[in-house]
């Protein structure tokens, strides 16, 4: 009866060794337990893994965009914004299109692997969800960007949909990093101050 009472109050997971000697529940044994928060927080800690292998997949798919688009020789500004502004202008846009994209591209990479490390239970800074947020800001002015191209009637048609489909596809994604992010810290931070 003793051991039964040392047992409820050393946790779920403890033992008692031949002795009777009751062992607390190993560290990180509470996250295996089935309850609904425990449940969810292993639910958000897998789905923030898969996440940021998403984004970095999206930083990839940016570089694969603007390497297509060079070697196939596809215009990137319009010609008659060409023929307003003068070679020097457009090469200069160029020049400022590629290091936006170039913080992108950098941007969803530490994203993508903090996630992950986040994800597996590595101790990461929350930096990596204050990016996100940049990024899901970025991909609502693309949309909207893709969205007037389309109303417009501007640019190829089918390139438009695509582009708008990878655009929402991308701030969906990043949507859920942040709610997957918030949930998983917030679980991490009530279970150890209940530690306390």
């Amino acid at each position: 009866m003793e051991n039964a009472e040392n047992i409820k109050k050393a946790g779920p997971a403890a033992s008692v060794d031949a002795t009777g000697t009751t062992s607390p529940a190993p560290a990180g044994t509470d996250i295996l337990q089935n309850d609904p928060e425990s449940i969810k927080f292993r639910r958000d800690s897998n789905t923030l893994v898969i996440l940021g292998i998403g984004v970095i997949m999206f930083a990839f798919w940016s570089i694969i965009k603007l390497l297509m688009q060079l070697l196939l020789n596809i215009k990137i500004f319009p010609e008659d914004l060409e023929k307003e502004y003068g070679p020097f202008i457009i090469l200069i846009s160029m020049v400022i299109l590629v290091i936006i994209m170039a913080v992108d591209v950098l941007i969803r990479l530490f994203v993508g692997l903090r996630a992950c490390r986040d994800g597996r239970g590595v101790k990461v800074s929350k930096a990596y969800l204050i990016f996100n947020v940049l990024l899901i800001m970025g991909s609502l002015v693309s949309v909207f960007f893709v969205l007037q191209s389309i109303e417009s009637a501007e640019g190829d048609f089918i390139d438009n949909y695509i582009g708008l489909l990878m655009e929402l596809s991308s701030l969906f994604v990043s949507v859920e990093v942040l709610l997957a992010g918030i949930s998983v810290r917030r679980y991490r931070r009530r279970m150890k101050e209940g530690r306390k």
